[in-house]
């Protein structure tokens, strides 16, 4: 049995025309990513949100702490690819001439990939405050 949560795309408000092709890209990927011992797998849509989440029945028998560290991990890869993926997307509309190609759009592609970064740093550390409030729950703490 495996256990799925799903999460529908957030929307984006637009920012400009150079900025619309960039987005536009962001639409058109995701990243994917697993533990490594693909027990658990993860997706995220172009704005860095999960998008998706697979725990498999096996790794529901791991420890709690176990289980943690397999779903930031699948999370931490899943934000990796999304950040190949983009770059992937953004030369292909540089070797088209599409505006989001251009130096400018780089350099907001650029901000993007930082702020996916930020994004994902924000999640793990919030996953990290839950999982220790869990464990102090559950130790009577």
């Amino acid at each position: 049995m495996v256990e799925r949560w799903t999460h529908g795309n957030e929307p984006r408000a637009r920012a400009g025309p150079v900025a619309d092709p960039v987005l536009a890209a962001l639409d058109r990927v995701s990243g994917h990513g697993r533990s490594e011992d693909g027990l658990v797998r993860a997706a995220i849509n172009g704005g860095g949100i999960p998008s998706e989440l697979t725990i498999d029945a096996e790794a529901m028998r791991q420890a709690p702490a176990a289980l943690s560290a397999s779903i930031l991990e699948a999370l931490r890869h899943a934000h990796e690819d999304l950040g190949v993926q983009v770059g992937q997307e953004l030369a292909r509309a540089a070797d088209a001439g599409d505006p989001a190609g251009t130096p400018s759009a780089a350099a907001d592609a650029a901000r993007a990939a930082d702020d996916l970064d930020r994004m994902a740093q924000d999640v793990s550390g919030e996953f990290e405050v839950m999982r220790r409030r869990l464990f102090d729950a559950i130790d009577g703490r």
